[in-house]
Protein backbone atom coordinates (compact mmCIF):
# COMPACT_ATOMS: atom_id res chain seq x y z
CA UNK A 1 0.00 0.00 0.00
CA UNK A 2 1.74 3.34 -0.87
CA UNK A 3 0.10 7.22 -0.62
CA UNK A 4 0.18 9.17 -4.01
CA UNK A 5 -1.23 12.66 -4.23
CA UNK A 6 -2.78 12.86 -1.13
CA UNK A 7 -4.63 9.24 -1.82
CA UNK A 8 -4.33 5.43 -0.52
CA UNK A 9 -3.40 2.91 -3.43
CA UNK A 10 -2.59 -0.57 -3.08
CA UNK A 11 -0.66 -2.73 -5.68
CA UNK A 12 -0.36 -6.51 -5.65
CA UNK A 13 2.53 -7.48 -3.89
CA UNK A 14 3.18 -9.92 -6.18
CA UNK A 15 4.13 -7.40 -8.73
CA UNK A 16 6.54 -5.38 -6.89
CA UNK A 17 10.09 -6.96 -6.98
CA UNK A 18 11.45 -4.60 -4.52
CA UNK A 19 10.91 -0.91 -3.05
CA UNK A 20 13.86 1.06 -2.97
CA UNK A 21 14.42 4.92 -1.72
CA UNK A 22 13.75 7.63 -3.78
CA UNK A 23 17.37 8.34 -4.81
CA UNK A 24 19.55 10.83 -7.63
CA UNK A 25 18.06 10.16 -10.95
CA UNK A 26 19.80 10.66 -14.24
CA UNK A 27 17.88 12.81 -16.96
CA UNK A 28 19.12 11.88 -19.96
CA UNK A 29 17.65 14.16 -23.41
CA UNK A 30 14.43 13.27 -25.22
CA UNK A 31 12.57 11.66 -21.78
CA UNK A 32 8.84 11.24 -21.56
CA UNK A 33 6.66 13.50 -19.64
CA UNK A 34 5.80 10.59 -17.26
CA UNK A 35 9.41 9.77 -16.85
CA UNK A 36 10.89 11.08 -13.67
CA UNK A 37 14.54 10.10 -14.36
CA UNK A 38 16.32 6.75 -14.68
CA UNK A 39 18.10 5.19 -11.81
CA UNK A 40 21.18 3.09 -11.52
CA UNK A 41 20.29 0.20 -9.71
CA UNK A 42 23.06 -2.54 -9.69
CA UNK A 43 24.03 -1.26 -13.12
CA UNK A 44 20.74 -1.60 -14.55
CA UNK A 45 19.03 1.13 -16.04
CA UNK A 46 15.60 1.43 -14.65
CA UNK A 47 12.82 4.59 -15.84
CA UNK A 48 11.15 5.79 -12.81
CA UNK A 49 7.50 6.96 -14.00
CA UNK A 50 5.57 9.49 -12.66
CA UNK A 51 2.46 7.40 -11.57
CA UNK A 52 0.88 10.39 -10.66
CA UNK A 53 1.42 12.00 -14.09
CA UNK A 54 -0.06 9.04 -15.64
CA UNK A 55 -2.94 8.49 -13.30
CA UNK A 56 -4.34 12.21 -13.90
CA UNK A 57 -4.00 13.00 -10.01
CA UNK A 58 -2.47 16.57 -8.58
CA UNK A 59 1.36 16.61 -9.06
CA UNK A 60 3.31 15.50 -5.85
CA UNK A 61 6.19 16.70 -4.40
CA UNK A 62 8.58 13.96 -3.64
CA UNK A 63 11.00 13.89 -0.68
CA UNK A 64 12.69 11.98 1.87
CA UNK A 65 9.85 9.99 2.33
CA UNK A 66 9.14 9.11 -1.08
CA UNK A 67 10.43 5.38 -2.92
CA UNK A 68 10.32 4.04 -5.73
CA UNK A 69 8.40 0.62 -6.12
CA UNK A 70 10.68 -1.94 -8.75
CA UNK A 71 7.97 -3.69 -10.80
CA UNK A 72 8.31 -7.17 -12.10
CA UNK A 73 7.65 -8.22 -15.31
CA UNK A 74 9.48 -5.54 -17.29
CA UNK A 75 12.76 -6.63 -19.13
CA UNK A 76 15.18 -4.47 -16.84
CA UNK A 77 12.76 -3.44 -14.28
CA UNK A 78 10.06 -0.04 -14.23
CA UNK A 79 9.96 1.93 -11.35
CA UNK A 80 6.94 3.57 -9.69
CA UNK A 81 7.53 7.03 -7.89
CA UNK A 82 5.44 7.19 -5.28
CA UNK A 83 4.87 9.66 -2.26
CA UNK A 84 5.33 7.07 0.75
CA UNK A 85 5.08 3.26 1.27
CA UNK A 86 2.49 2.56 4.14
CA UNK A 87 3.93 -1.35 3.90
CA UNK A 88 2.32 -4.42 3.10
CA UNK A 89 -1.37 -5.61 4.18
CA UNK A 90 -2.93 -8.58 4.10
CA UNK A 91 -5.64 -8.71 1.50
CA UNK A 92 -7.99 -10.93 3.61
CA UNK A 93 -8.05 -7.22 6.17
CA UNK A 94 -10.14 -5.45 3.48
CA UNK A 95 -13.03 -5.96 1.69
CA UNK A 96 -12.70 -5.52 -2.24
CA UNK A 97 -15.48 -3.90 -4.46
CA UNK A 98 -14.08 -4.32 -8.45
CA UNK A 99 -15.23 -0.88 -10.87
CA UNK A 100 -15.73 -1.46 -13.98
CA UNK A 101 -13.49 -0.81 -16.78
CA UNK A 102 -14.92 1.75 -18.50
CA UNK A 103 -14.61 3.91 -14.55
CA UNK A 104 -10.41 4.36 -15.16
CA UNK A 105 -8.40 4.49 -18.00
CA UNK A 106 -7.66 1.32 -19.94
CA UNK A 107 -8.83 -0.30 -16.29
CA UNK A 108 -5.70 0.61 -14.79
CA UNK A 109 -7.66 0.66 -11.70
CA UNK A 110 -9.32 -2.33 -11.16
CA UNK A 111 -11.21 -1.76 -7.48
CA UNK A 112 -11.29 -0.31 -4.09
CA UNK A 113 -10.19 -1.77 -1.30
CA UNK A 114 -11.68 -0.82 2.43
CA UNK A 115 -10.12 -1.45 5.45
CA UNK A 116 -8.64 -0.65 8.42
CA UNK A 117 -6.81 2.14 6.78
CA UNK A 118 -9.29 3.46 5.07
CA UNK A 119 -10.34 3.09 1.44
CA UNK A 120 -7.56 2.34 -1.34
CA UNK A 121 -7.56 2.12 -5.27
CA UNK A 122 -6.22 -1.12 -6.52
CA UNK A 123 -4.13 -0.66 -9.16
CA UNK A 124 -3.16 -3.08 -11.99
CA UNK A 125 -0.28 -0.95 -13.08
CA UNK A 126 0.46 -3.01 -16.15
CA UNK A 127 -3.13 -1.65 -17.97
CA UNK A 128 -1.25 2.19 -16.93
CA UNK A 129 0.81 2.75 -20.14
CA UNK A 130 -0.36 2.59 -23.90
CA UNK A 131 1.07 -0.02 -26.16
CA UNK A 132 2.67 3.02 -28.11
CA UNK A 133 3.98 4.35 -24.38
CA UNK A 134 5.20 0.80 -23.60
CA UNK A 135 7.40 0.35 -26.55
CA UNK A 136 8.54 4.00 -26.54
CA UNK A 137 9.65 3.63 -22.65
CA UNK A 138 11.12 0.00 -23.66
CA UNK A 139 13.36 2.23 -26.40
CA UNK A 140 14.64 4.92 -23.81
CA UNK A 141 15.26 1.69 -21.13
CA UNK A 142 18.01 0.73 -24.24
CA UNK A 143 19.31 3.58 -25.16
CA UNK A 144 19.84 5.05 -20.89
CA UNK A 145 21.42 1.22 -20.68
CA UNK A 146 23.68 1.57 -23.35
CA UNK A 147 24.59 5.14 -21.50
CA UNK A 148 25.36 3.24 -18.32
CA UNK A 149 27.63 0.40 -20.46
CA UNK A 150 29.90 3.46 -22.08
CA UNK A 151 30.14 4.60 -18.61
CA UNK A 152 31.60 1.71 -17.29
CA UNK A 153 33.58 1.06 -20.01
CA UNK A 154 35.14 4.96 -20.00
CA UNK A 155 33.89 5.15 -23.49
CA UNK A 156 33.09 8.64 -24.53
Amino acid sequence: MFRLGGQLFAIPVTDVREVVPYAWLEHPPRMPAFVQGVLNLAGTAVPVLRLDRLLGLAQSSFGLESSILIMTGADGGVGLLVDHVEGVRAAADFQFSAIDDGQSFQGCVSGQMHGPLGSAHLVSWRQVLLEEERQRLEQFRLDAEQRLAQLSEGQG
